[in-house]
């Protein structure tokens, strides 16, 4: 039914501008008060899924997330040409985890971006970049359980520390 899917899309849509929404006023809160909301939280760490803390089970989050939200990234999408390759780079903090390497995890990714998103993104080419990348794919692991995100480039606003959030901005 079509309109079942509208229904989802716009939903999705919805509860996204929501957790933005969210994330900002929290992030107008902490500098109008200018103290750390918490002795205990200093950094958010991004988790849009979670999963065991196997290559295989990366993989298949990864990929369930690219085509979810690769496609709504229309500040990506609109400043690219077509023949312009997008760019990407993984990004993986491990903690307390020796079972998953770090090129493994990077193998079984990289492979999802080049070679799945070209039904999803008909024409689009796709390019590592770790400098200044269009999109990043977060992999955060803490022992045996694993979190994955999908973030464009604004939403990597101070890396995510809390404490940040209260410094005056720099001047450039």
């Amino acid at each position: 039914n079509n309109d079942g899917e509208k229904d989802d899309v716009g939903q999705e849509k919805e509860e996204k501008e929501k957790d933005t929404a969210e994330t900002a006023l929290l992030s107008k809160e902490k500098k109008d008060r200018n103290a750390p909301g918490s002795r205990f939280i200093t950094r958010i760490i991004p988790m849009q899924a979670t999963c065991y803390g196997s290559v295989e089970e990366i993989k298949a989050v990864t990929t369930s997330l690219l085509k979810r939200f690769l496609p709504t990234f229309h500040t990506v999408l609109s400043k690219k040409s077509p023949d312009e390759a997008i760019t990407f780079k993984v990004e993986i903090k491990r903690r307390l985890t020796s079972h998953l390497k770090r090129d493994d995890i990077i193998g079984a990714i990289t492979p999802c971006v080049y070679g799945g998103m070209e039904e999803l993104l008909p024409g689009r080419t796709f390019k590592v970049n770790l400098s200044d990348p269009d999109f990043s794919i977060r992999v955060e692991t803490i022992k045996g359980l694993c979190g994955v995100s999908i973030l464009e480039r604004g939403g990597w606003y101070k890396k995510f520390n809390l404490a940040e959030l209260t410094n005056p901005l720099e001047e450039e």
